[in-house]
């Protein structure tokens, strides 16, 4: 019987849940050997039962979901704590997590992963025996370099994140030691833009504020950033936010952090109807 051997330091337990989601499921066969001094489950899959134009592809899948979900947490882990060792163990945890999650969600480093399988394919379409281990320690660097990437990029978000709370917090230091301009402005929000009226539903008059949309109009400046640099200029005790839908989920969350209790929106008003039709035609 031509069979291809796969030895592997784990559980039967977990390696028989991770293959009851593929085709060969049915004809997999385990045993216990010592393999390179260590108690091994060696399991066969007979070749000759499967769709030899499936077989590869879906073996390379299981063996990189197998290494993936039982070997990488523990590389994760390792290398986290070593370069984060200076950081409290919730955080290092966190960032463990996060990396992990990074490395299970198809929809991240999906040429990496791609590599790392056909790296795989090829190896099991040369050889009848693969010993994860030895594979791992040996023949391929492609995980540890996947793990490097994504402990890289987990890193570098999360000091954007801290920079970005960081600016969020300058922000609302500077707001408060501001003069307010204007008791209420009223901020109404559709897709032409933002316009800005004081509480008697005046169109707010302001030369700062024009340079800031001007500039806006020439540069490659955000919607978000010029109402927010709109408002500190302004400074109101209160601001009301008028928007018809959930469509600026993002700028109401950056207005929410930086003006949090001056802050409060408003869904349905003569000024919310009454604006949308007049600046939509």
């Amino acid at each position: 019987m031509e069979s291809i051997k796969i030895v592997a330091n784990q559980p039967k337990e977990k390696i028989s849940d991770l293959i009851l989601s593929y085709p060969f499921k049915t004809k997999v066969k385990f045993k216990n050997e010592t393999v390179e001094n260590t108690e091994s489950l060696i399991f066969n899959i007979d070749k000759q039962k499967v769709d030899e134009s499936l077989i590869y592809d879906s073996l390379a899948n299981f063996v990189q979901d197998l290494i993936i979900k039982l070997y990488m947490k523990d590389l994760i882990d390792s290398k986290v704590s070593a370069i984060l060792q200076d950081y409290i163990d919730k955080d290092i945890e966190e960032v463990e997590n996060t990396v992990y999650d990074l490395l299970l969600d198809d929809n991240h480093f999906e040429i990496e992963k791609k590599l790392i399988n056909e790296e795989i394919k090829e190896y099991l379409s040369d050889n009848n025996v693969l010993i994860i281990e030895g594979y791992l320690r040996f023949r391929s660097k492609s995980f540890e370099n996947l793990i490097d990437r994504i402990i890289e990029k987990v890193i570098i978000d999360i000091q954007m994140e801290t920079e970005y709370e960081d600016f969020i917090e300058m922000l609302r230091y500077y707001l408060d030691s501001q003069i307010p301009k204007i008791d209420i402005v009223n901020v109404v929000i559709n897709n032409n833009g933002f316009f800005l009226f004081d509480q008697k539903k005046r169109p707010i008059q302001n030369t700062t504020i024009k340079s800031i949309i001007e500039e806006y109009k020439m540069d490659d400046i955000s919607k978000a950033d010029v109402l927010v640099s709109s408002l500190i200029v302004l400074a109101p005790n209160k601001i009301i936010v008028h928007i018809k839908n959930d469509k600026e989920k993002d700028l109401m969350q950056i207005l929410k952090k930086i003006f949090t209790n001056r802050l409060t929106f408003c869904y349905s008003c003569s000024l919310c109807d009454e604006q949308i039709i007049k600046t939509d035609n």
